[in-house]
């Protein structure tokens, strides 16, 4: 069988080692892997190519996405849905294994219905982990312990010069994950999510109360990406408390570097059960990690919201 892979939306470390892992599975399984660039994109200009244990010979210790990746607006078409599903009956894929979130699993649900034979299947790849009905996503613990250097490094600075206010944001976009690990590692002293909003009067009440606790060196605030907050709530505090605050993006650093044991042990076996689902026969699935189980879930549930619950604490 040809099996189409692609890699969609924000990139994510976990994506190379699970594409490695695919192809040399693949190959021993007697499949063909077809890996397309820039995600559909490459599937809309038949811009791929033939993938073998070889060619992926050392992808495993590689952040990003050799394959590249991008989005494409309008997937959302269904002229544009025909066209994809065409292109791939043209190399006689007989699967499409998309690695990527909610939005790019919602795309091959969309060429799922234009062609019911293709077997299509998800691999959960986004630093966010906010796929529904799994408790672990590609990216997030190496995304993670980035967060985790990076607040360390910070808080040496914190602590040689006592006094200041730290704000720093996290990627995430409208999840809180990031801010809250902060939180409960200990690390920071409150986190400002998306939802529940907080407001910046709150953030100063909050502040202004760590400041009064004795014998403490610093205070950090950790804010999600999409509260768009930090510089306007940094600025309240300056003002009304005279103190030193120090703004702090960890950007898109966040996404990059080596994927860590962690992500790489879960990219491994992500890739055996999609390769299983498609010798099964199981259709418009995605591969889910749920209390220490991989199994799968239909690619509908995907467009459920996945509930915060503070990492199980």
């Amino acid at each position: 069988m040809n099996i189409a892979v692609i890699t969609s939306g924000g990139d994510a470390p976990g994506m190379n080692p699970c594409i490695a892992r695919i192809t040399v599975e693949a190959a021993a399984r007697g499949h063909r892997v077809l890996g397309y660039r820039r995600g559909y994109c490459g599937i809309l200009e038949q811009d791929f190519i033939e993938l073998t244990p070889v060619d992926v010979e050392g992808w495993y210790k590689l952040g990003g996405t050799m394959l590249k990746t991008g989005r494409l607006p309008s997937l959302i078409e269904e002229a544009v849905q025909k066209r994809l599903v065409s292109n791939l009956e043209e190399q006689n894929a007989g699967a499409l294994i998309v690695i990527g979130g909610d939005g790019s699993f919602r795309g091959a649900l969309d060429l799922s219905r234009h062609n019911p034979r293709l077997a299509v299947t998800g691999i959960p790849g986004t630093i966010d982990n906010n796929i529904f009905g799994s408790q672990y996503t590609l990216g997030h613990d190496t995304a993670l312990n980035k967060l985790v250097n990076y607040i360390d490094d910070i808080s040496d600075t914190a602590m040689a010069l006592p006094g200041r206010v730290f704000f720093v944001e996290t990627l995430g976009a409208f999840e809180s994950y990031f801010p809250m690990a902060a939180v409960l590692m200990g690390m920071a002293d409150f986190g400002v999510l998306y939802e529940p909003r907080t407001s910046n009067e709150e953030i100063l009440r909050k502040v202004a109360g760590c400041r009064k606790e004795t014998q403490r060196s610093y205070v950090l605030v950790t804010f999600a990406e999409e509260s768009k907050q930090m510089f306007e709530a940094a600025d309240l505090v300056r003002e009304k408390l005279g103190v030193n605050v120090k703004c702090n993006l960890l950007g898109f650093q966040q996404r990059g570097g080596v994927p860590t044991a962690r992500d790489r042990m879960h990219a491994a076996a992500f890739a055996k059960h999609a390769l299983a689902a498609i010798e099964g026969g199981l259709l418009k699935k995605y591969v889910v990690y749920f209390n220490g189980v991989y199994g799968y879930r239909d690619l509908e549930d995907a467009r459920q919201k996945k509930i915060f619950d503070n990492y199980g604490f």
